[in-house]
């Protein structure tokens, strides 16, 4: 049976034009009200429901490792390739510029002279701290029916922080791509792998993934294990 969407603040029906069937939200022409509807129309079988996706099967890529018990998902993702070539480059030649400097400031004596490259020195050794991040770190995920929770290390890395997320509260993941920088004036793209939760709301759960099958595996394994059904999102990649 058809069932009619109503905008909950004046209660008047809403237009099939008016209504988004995939971000499920829609907008009242009588109040003006944009509003969520998942609630209203969450149970299987009902009319507004979004379009499932058909996907091929997304292997493993390399630099993922993972595996399953009964109750519970592990997924080990490797920094190693969020390495940008050119940044290495420069990272290595910034450095290497530095070195007969510093070189000769240790040998007059005078350290007070380093402050004047202080600046400099801070960007080179940051650069340095993160590429040995990437060698080093792994980012895991543990997967429950209750929670997932995503950790980055061994390396602490600023705005890289330990997430923890209700899984029943988990509507739908997708993968966006991005413009992560610029080379010599060209972007270069990096993907994220992001969530969309019942509150309507959206997070981000992985980023500078290097390239989509690694954001659409785990994307995969996830919907899998938590027997989510995938469906299409807006901004997400074909």
């Amino acid at each position: 049976m058809n069932q009619t969407l109503r905008c909950p603040k004046c209660e008047q029906g809403i237009a099939p034009a008016d209504i988004n069937i995939h971000l499920l939200i829609a907008k009242c022409q009588a109040c003006g009200n944009v509003f969520n509807f998942e609630q209203q129309y969450s149970a299987p079988g009902t009319a507004l429901q979004q379009i499932p996706k058909e996907r091929a099967e997304i292997s493993m890529p390399p630099g993922i490792e993972g595996y399953q018990l009964m109750n519970e998902l592990n997924l080990r993702l490797t920094w190693r390739n969020r390495i940008h070539g050119f940044l290495a480059f420069f990272t290595v030649a910034w450095n290497l510029f530095l070195i007969p400097f510093i070189l000769m400031i240790m040998a007059s004596g005078d350290l007070e002279m380093l402050l004047f490259l202080s600046l400099h020195l801070l960007v080179g050794g940051s650069l340095i701290y993160w590429h040995i991040a990437c060698l080093l770190n792994k980012t895991t995920l543990q997967i429950t029916p209750q929670y997932i929770l995503i950790e980055h290390g061994p390396i602490p890395v600023p705005f890289m922080r330990t997430q923890q997320i209700s899984a029943t509260a988990i509507r739908q993941l997708y993968v966006e791509e991005y413009v992560a920088g610029h080379t010599n004036g060209n972007p270069f793209y990096r993907f994220a792998l992001k969530i969309r939760l019942a509150s309507g709301q959206r997070e981000q759960l992985l980023k500078n993934l290097r390239n989509a099958d690694e954001g659409l595996y785990v994307e995969q394994q996830i919907e899998r294990f938590l027997k989510i059904e995938d469906m299409a999102e807006r901004g997400e990649i074909a």
